[in-house]
Protein backbone atom coordinates (compact mmCIF):
# COMPACT_ATOMS: atom_id res chain seq x y z
CA UNK A 1 0.00 0.00 0.00
CA UNK A 2 2.97 2.46 0.95
CA UNK A 3 4.21 1.33 -2.30
CA UNK A 4 1.12 2.36 -4.19
CA UNK A 5 1.42 6.01 -2.62
CA UNK A 6 4.66 6.78 -3.49
CA UNK A 7 4.72 5.54 -7.05
CA UNK A 8 1.14 7.52 -7.30
CA UNK A 9 2.64 10.26 -6.07
CA UNK A 10 6.03 10.08 -8.21
CA UNK A 11 4.01 9.57 -11.04
CA UNK A 12 2.36 13.12 -9.90
CA UNK A 13 5.13 14.76 -9.82
CA UNK A 14 6.20 13.41 -13.31
CA UNK A 15 2.98 14.67 -14.66
CA UNK A 16 3.20 17.87 -12.96
CA UNK A 17 6.69 18.66 -14.28
CA UNK A 18 5.96 17.68 -18.12
CA UNK A 19 2.77 20.49 -17.46
CA UNK A 20 4.78 22.66 -16.23
CA UNK A 21 8.01 21.96 -18.72
CA UNK A 22 5.60 21.37 -21.78
CA UNK A 23 5.21 24.64 -22.91
CA UNK A 24 9.04 25.48 -22.53
CA UNK A 25 10.04 22.45 -23.98
CA UNK A 26 8.26 23.41 -27.48
CA UNK A 27 9.42 26.85 -27.32
CA UNK A 28 13.11 25.77 -26.96
CA UNK A 29 13.36 25.72 -31.20
CA UNK A 30 12.78 29.36 -30.92
CA UNK A 31 15.03 32.41 -30.96
CA UNK A 32 14.61 34.40 -27.18
CA UNK A 33 12.66 36.78 -27.83
CA UNK A 34 13.06 39.98 -25.33
CA UNK A 35 10.12 40.86 -23.05
CA UNK A 36 9.08 40.11 -19.62
CA UNK A 37 6.82 37.21 -20.95
CA UNK A 38 8.51 35.63 -24.33
CA UNK A 39 5.73 33.29 -24.59
CA UNK A 40 3.38 36.70 -25.06
CA UNK A 41 5.82 37.76 -27.55
CA UNK A 42 6.31 34.80 -29.17
CA UNK A 43 2.45 34.87 -29.86
CA UNK A 44 2.16 38.72 -31.42
CA UNK A 45 4.70 38.30 -33.84
CA UNK A 46 4.24 36.55 -36.96
CA UNK A 47 7.09 35.11 -38.03
CA UNK A 48 6.73 35.30 -42.16
CA UNK A 49 8.02 31.95 -42.75
CA UNK A 50 10.68 29.90 -41.50
CA UNK A 51 14.45 30.21 -41.99
CA UNK A 52 16.54 33.22 -42.39
CA UNK A 53 13.59 35.50 -42.93
CA UNK A 54 11.79 34.68 -39.92
CA UNK A 55 15.50 34.97 -38.54
CA UNK A 56 15.68 38.42 -39.57
CA UNK A 57 12.27 39.35 -38.57
CA UNK A 58 12.75 38.35 -34.73
CA UNK A 59 16.51 40.07 -34.85
CA UNK A 60 14.99 43.26 -36.36
CA UNK A 61 12.10 43.34 -33.85
CA UNK A 62 14.09 42.96 -30.76
CA UNK A 63 15.44 46.62 -29.17
CA UNK A 64 18.79 46.45 -29.76
CA UNK A 65 21.87 48.91 -27.81
CA UNK A 66 23.48 51.64 -30.22
CA UNK A 67 26.67 49.53 -30.88
CA UNK A 68 29.10 51.60 -33.89
CA UNK A 69 30.81 48.23 -35.29
CA UNK A 70 27.43 46.88 -35.66
CA UNK A 71 25.93 50.45 -37.50
CA UNK A 72 29.45 50.45 -39.09
CA UNK A 73 28.48 47.14 -40.44
CA UNK A 74 24.97 47.66 -41.07
CA UNK A 75 25.77 50.49 -43.21
CA UNK A 76 27.93 48.14 -45.90
CA UNK A 77 25.69 46.08 -45.79
CA UNK A 78 23.00 48.79 -46.58
CA UNK A 79 25.38 50.32 -49.51
CA UNK A 80 26.83 47.56 -50.79
CA UNK A 81 23.63 44.89 -50.94
CA UNK A 82 20.39 46.28 -49.98
CA UNK A 83 18.73 45.03 -53.22
CA UNK A 84 20.02 41.46 -52.74
CA UNK A 85 18.12 38.82 -51.02
CA UNK A 86 18.57 38.11 -47.73
CA UNK A 87 21.30 35.64 -48.63
CA UNK A 88 23.66 38.34 -50.27
CA UNK A 89 22.94 40.62 -47.67
CA UNK A 90 24.16 38.13 -45.32
CA UNK A 91 27.23 37.39 -47.27
CA UNK A 92 28.60 40.43 -47.15
CA UNK A 93 28.20 41.01 -43.44
CA UNK A 94 30.18 37.95 -42.99
CA UNK A 95 32.57 38.83 -45.44
CA UNK A 96 33.47 42.19 -43.41
CA UNK A 97 33.01 40.11 -40.23
CA UNK A 98 35.79 37.82 -41.59
CA UNK A 99 37.67 40.29 -42.12
CA UNK A 100 37.37 42.26 -38.73
CA UNK A 101 38.32 38.63 -37.43
CA UNK A 102 41.47 38.28 -39.33
CA UNK A 103 42.87 41.95 -38.32
CA UNK A 104 44.86 42.00 -41.92
CA UNK A 105 42.01 45.22 -42.61
CA UNK A 106 41.39 46.98 -40.14
CA UNK A 107 40.46 46.81 -36.54
CA UNK A 108 36.92 45.73 -35.87
CA UNK A 109 34.41 46.24 -38.20
CA UNK A 110 34.57 49.99 -38.90
CA UNK A 111 38.27 49.98 -38.91
CA UNK A 112 37.55 47.48 -42.21
CA UNK A 113 34.91 49.76 -43.72
CA UNK A 114 36.96 52.55 -43.43
CA UNK A 115 40.42 51.16 -44.48
CA UNK A 116 41.32 53.26 -47.07
CA UNK A 117 40.57 51.72 -50.88
CA UNK A 118 38.24 49.05 -49.78
CA UNK A 119 35.05 50.12 -49.84
CA UNK A 120 33.39 53.02 -51.92
CA UNK A 121 30.74 54.82 -49.82
CA UNK A 122 29.74 58.02 -48.05
CA UNK A 123 28.20 56.42 -44.56
CA UNK A 124 26.93 59.87 -43.99
CA UNK A 125 24.24 59.19 -47.02
CA UNK A 126 22.89 55.98 -45.35
CA UNK A 127 19.07 56.62 -44.98
CA UNK A 128 18.66 55.08 -41.20
CA UNK A 129 14.82 55.21 -41.15
CA UNK A 130 14.21 53.31 -43.97
CA UNK A 131 12.98 49.17 -43.62
CA UNK A 132 15.72 48.66 -45.51
CA UNK A 133 18.02 49.57 -43.27
CA UNK A 134 16.42 48.39 -40.40
CA UNK A 135 16.85 45.21 -42.19
CA UNK A 136 20.36 45.94 -43.06
CA UNK A 137 21.02 45.97 -39.13
CA UNK A 138 19.46 42.87 -38.50
CA UNK A 139 21.26 41.17 -41.12
CA UNK A 140 24.59 43.10 -39.63
CA UNK A 141 23.83 41.31 -35.52
CA UNK A 142 23.15 38.30 -36.82
CA UNK A 143 26.05 38.13 -38.67
CA UNK A 144 28.47 39.73 -35.87
CA UNK A 145 26.85 37.26 -33.07
CA UNK A 146 27.24 33.93 -35.76
CA UNK A 147 23.82 33.20 -35.72
CA UNK A 148 23.48 31.55 -39.12
CA UNK A 149 25.90 29.38 -41.44
CA UNK A 150 28.60 30.77 -43.37
CA UNK A 151 26.51 31.76 -46.75
CA UNK A 152 30.35 31.99 -48.62
CA UNK A 153 32.52 29.79 -46.61
CA UNK A 154 35.13 32.05 -45.07
CA UNK A 155 34.94 34.49 -47.83
CA UNK A 156 37.17 37.75 -46.71
CA UNK A 157 36.70 39.68 -50.49
CA UNK A 158 33.65 40.53 -53.12
CA UNK A 159 32.74 42.75 -56.06
CA UNK A 160 30.11 43.34 -58.32
CA UNK A 161 29.25 40.50 -60.68
CA UNK A 162 29.87 42.74 -63.73
CA UNK A 163 33.51 43.63 -63.12
CA UNK A 164 36.41 41.26 -63.12
CA UNK A 165 39.20 42.45 -60.83
CA UNK A 166 41.99 39.95 -61.50
CA UNK A 167 42.03 38.91 -58.34
CA UNK A 168 44.58 35.93 -57.29
CA UNK A 169 42.31 34.84 -54.73
CA UNK A 170 39.73 31.68 -54.50
CA UNK A 171 36.93 31.82 -55.33
CA UNK A 172 34.19 30.47 -53.15
CA UNK A 173 30.58 31.41 -54.88
CA UNK A 174 28.20 33.69 -56.36
CA UNK A 175 25.33 35.05 -54.95
CA UNK A 176 22.81 37.35 -56.36
CA UNK A 177 25.13 39.99 -58.21
CA UNK A 178 28.24 39.57 -56.19
CA UNK A 179 31.34 36.65 -56.47
CA UNK A 180 32.69 36.22 -52.89
CA UNK A 181 36.20 34.87 -52.00
CA UNK A 182 38.71 34.10 -49.66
Amino acid sequence: MVARGIHGMIKAAALLALALAGPALAETSLPVLPGDDDRVMAETVAAPSTGLPALVQMVAAAPAAKDAELDCLATAVWFESRGETLEGQLAVAQAVVNRAKSGKWGKGMCGVINAPRQFNFNAARVQRSTATFTTALAVARIAAAGLWHDIAAGAHSFHAARLNPGWRLTRVARIGSHVFYR
